[in-house]
């Protein structure tokens, strides 16, 4: 008898988002920004109360009613460790990358027949999936001869991870057995994982800031070894391998305003004509500004 064929329920969303989804770097935003999200609810005060007093009774809502504090820092945590798998495997994908650093052939996720009865396990092999900050030094130096991510930062990194995995098969309760593992936080056996907003939201800060530390460094050594294989003033002559790269590392994160319509626009219609227009332009001003960092970096 074959399984039932259900659709799955799919509600609305009542969101924009101008981030490129499809990059890497995109895809870390807004996983980012979705992490926050937990933390902020609509308004709907009928005015029987001030705007200070709404925002601590939303602090006591993300604290008392439900632990959207200890599922947004898991948020953070998995987003950092699925940025980190996912730049390494689209940089072994790239082929113009991958002939300036060989040995990033071993970072692409190979696939792995499995039965329909083991559907829990992994279909591919996961060379970066981990958040140990010195493993994945160890996965880059051998692949790009860097290290992106400092020493200094390991314990606090660690001591997130094992928090995320907490939260994740514990319920968000701290183990006796776990309490010594902690390096930078203290934490007691049977603590629950609960922290204020504020703290959420400077440790989901710096969680992204570390994700974009090691994206610049990496982008950085692809760079400086890439750029010295063009012709003299690729700077003005632009070639195909360079822009390539850039838009490979989405822009380098630069964001321009758009005038145009937003939205979807039938083709062939004025304003479709115009996002065209728009998009052309934009995607010139982010491609200057790129060139001139990197002309600025690395010629001087």
């Amino acid at each position: 008898m074959s399984p039932p064929a259900i659709p799955f329920p799919d509600a609305p969303v009542s969101e924009w988002v101008g981030i490129r989804t499809d990059s890497a770097s995109g895809l870390f935003a807004y996983r980012h920004l979705q992490a926050i999200g937990l933390l902020e609810f609509p308004d709907f005060g009928g005015g029987d109360m001030t705007s200070e007093q709404r925002r601590d009774a939303l602090c006591d809502a993300i604290n008392f009613q439900k632990p959207l504090a200890a599922l947004a820092i898991f948020l953070g945590v998995v987003a950092l460790e699925d940025f980190v798998r996912d730049f390494g495997a689209r940089m072994a994908d790239n082929t113009d990358i991958c002939n300036f650093f060989p040995a990033l052939v071993e970072l692409r996720a190979q696939p792995i027949q499995r039965s329909a009865d083991q559907a829990f396990k992994r279909l591919d092999t996961d060379p970066t999936g981990c958040i140990d900050p010195k493993l994945i030094n160890d996965i880059f130096r051998k692949s790009l001869n860097v290290e992106p991510i400092s020493t200094i930062e390991y314990p606090r990194l660690r001591d997130l991870a094992l928090i995320r995995h907490t939260v994740a098969h514990h319920a968000a309760i701290i183990r006796p057995v776990d309490v010594q593992r902690f390096q930078y936080y203290i934490l007691r056996p049977q603590q629950a994982i609960n922290p204020p907003a504020k703290f959420v939201r400077e440790t989901l800060a710096y969680l992204y800031q570390t994700g974009r530390v090691i994206e610049d460094t990496i982008r950085n050594r692809v760079f400086s070894v890439v750029l010295p294989s063009l012709e003299p003033e690729w700077w003005n002559t632009r070639p195909t391998k360079l822009i390539q790269l850039i838009e490979f590392f989405d822009f380098f994160g630069f964001i321009e305003t758009a005038v145009g319509p937003v939205g979807y626009v039938e083709p062939g219609t004025p304003q479709y004509e115009r996002m065209k227009a728009d998009a052309a332009h934009i995607k010139e001003k982010l491609l200057a500004r790129c060139i001139q960092e990197l002309r600025n970096k690395f010629t001087a």
